[in-house]
């Protein structure tokens, strides 16, 4: 196999998901998301203040606006696999640190 053509490759593959990130980046829909979100906040408070100053009776889930569950089988997957790459790693370098603190 050429290695070039592999370097190549890889070079040119992450440029174009350099690119793609910066694209989705720039456009401004993360933004707008956190925008839309502080705007639902500010109307909930409003409407909170609003009851309280009328005496009406306050349930907490009139105020809160629940968050929808995007996961899917593939998200809850990578998810766990995360954890245990995340726990292996957490344990490999507690054993690393101690066997250096103990050779110290």
């Amino acid at each position: 196999m050429n290695y070039m053509k592999v370097f190549k490759f890889g070079i040119a593959f992450l440029f174009i998901l350099f690119a793609f990130i910066y694209v989705v980046g720039s456009s401004g829909l993360y933004e707008y998301k956190l925008n839309e979100k502080k705007i639902l906040t500010e109307e909930q408070i409003k409407n909170f203040e609003n009851d309280v100053s009328n005496g009406t009776a306050i349930d907490i889930t009139d105020y809160i606006i629940p968050e929808k569950d995007y996961d899917n089988i593939f998200t809850k997957t990578n998810r766990k696999i995360s954890q245990y790459i995340s726990k292996g790693f957490e344990e490999s370098f507690k054993y690393l640190f101690r066997y250096i603190d103990n050779n110290i």
